[in-house]
């Protein structure tokens, strides 16, 4: 019932916020020529609203049903400041990296104190030993969920990636929290994971609101969250299951910083060399960027449904060995190949003509060349 409210809360709080942006602009997107963009049409990013509606609106539910507060809604109330600033930047089109990381470090913080959500363990001889030390746990907590929430945002770059990467992240925590009759993690998780799906409804195809800074903080910090109270709270759960569930946006991230360190670039600084970058302009072959609006909206959702896949196969493989610790290693070591692997290929030898999507026959095609620098 609660999952039901969640997801029709957040899809018409999504679509209202369509409706009210399109006669005032101060929540709009600056559309084209930023570093990152792919679309061509003012479009909200403003559906971390949505998302927290539909939460609310879950838990307003189950408080109902349950006749008393439900525990994770201090969990929500942990999110806020990272959620407040994001928000802030999203209207504001300002806003400092380094405030919204310290903020969600902050929400970090309080989930630490008030739900006990800590990291004594990563089945890491040495590491574990450290992570005993309450001081050392409490540092490396936070700076986890903070990058987890971090790699949401950093993933948030085509229609319906991040939130389909969130949905499916979102599920398979709600699928062993039910395995192990986890309580708390089971209904915020279920709530989660209706929020986002209520939201992706008016997200892909065709990109009428985007997460936002604001909403991209709020998922990744609540998966971050949750993520480590099932862990902790569940002693047969290997603390490996939300690395490999989580491992493309945590890879992304860890990578980008590789990378742009190798480049003598700041490791915070904005590129356009992302894996869903390259995909969208190397493998999904469109009209380039001469084409209409819609070209470029279903040029972007086709490209977000191609990377589907990595997501999907990282959550089977997480659900197939939640328990066991070395095939959970082992994948994620795999994953890190691959990834690093795939995206050497396409940088620098191009993408193999069966991988190639080509929507139309009329299509213009961009060389396997095509410059990579923002246009």
């Amino acid at each position: 019932m609660a999952a039901i409210f969640a997801a029709l809360s957040a899809w018409l709080a999504a679509r209202a916020l369509v409706a009210r942006t399109q006669r005032d602009t101060r929540a709009l997107d600056d559309t084209w020529g930023g570093l990152r963009k792919v679309h061509v049409v003012p479009t909200p990013r403003v559906g971390g609203v949505a998302v927290l509606a539909g939460l609310v609106a879950a838990l307003i539910v189950s408080c109902a049903l349950h006749g008393a507060l439900c525990v994770w809604s201090i969990l929500l109330l942990c999110a806020v400041p990272a959620f407040a600033w994001g928000l802030i930047e999203d209207v504001s089109k300002r806003g400092s990296v380094a405030v919204r990381l310290a903020l969600t470090g902050v929400a970090a913080a309080l989930g630490f104190i008030l739900l006990d959500a800590r990291i004594t363990e990563l089945e890491v001889p040495g590491l574990d030993s450290a992570l005993m030390i309450p001081a050392i746990s409490f540092a490396f907590t936070v700076f986890a969920v903070t990058g987890v929430a971090h790699s949401i945002n950093l993933i948030d770059g085509l229609n319906g990636l991040a939130g389909v990467v969130s949905l499916l992240a979102a599920i398979g925590l709600a699928i062993v929290a039910a395995a192990t009759d986890d309580a708390l993690v089971f209904p915020a998780a279920c709530a989660l994971a209706a929020s986002i799906g209520g939201f992706l409804l008016v997200n892909y195809p065709r990109g009428k609101i985007f997460l936002g800074d604001g909403g991209a903080y709020l998922v990744g910090l609540l998966l971050g969250e949750l993520s480590v109270l099932l862990v902790h709270r569940n002693s047969e759960v290997s603390s490996w299951f939300p690395l490999v569930l989580l491992a493309y946006p945590i890879w992304e991230t860890i990578f980008s910083m590789y990378r742009r360190k190798v480049r003598g670039q700041s490791t915070g600084h904005a590129d356009a060399l992302h894996l869903h970058s390259l995909v969208y302009r190397r493998v999904v072959r469109w009209r380039g960027f001469a084409g209409k609006p819609s070209d470029y909206a279903t040029r972007n959702s086709v490209a977000s449904a191609f990377l589907w896949i990595v997501p999907v196969t990282c959550l089977a493989v997480a659900l197939l060995f939640w328990d066991q610790e070395w095939p959970l290693k082992l994948a994620a070591l795999a994953f890190g190949t691959f990834y690093t692997l795939g995206y050497r290929r396409l940088v620098h030898f191009g993408v193999p003509r069966w991988l190639v999507i080509r929507a139309r026959k009329k299509a213009t095609l961009v060389t396997d060349r095509e410059p990579l620098e923002a246009r």
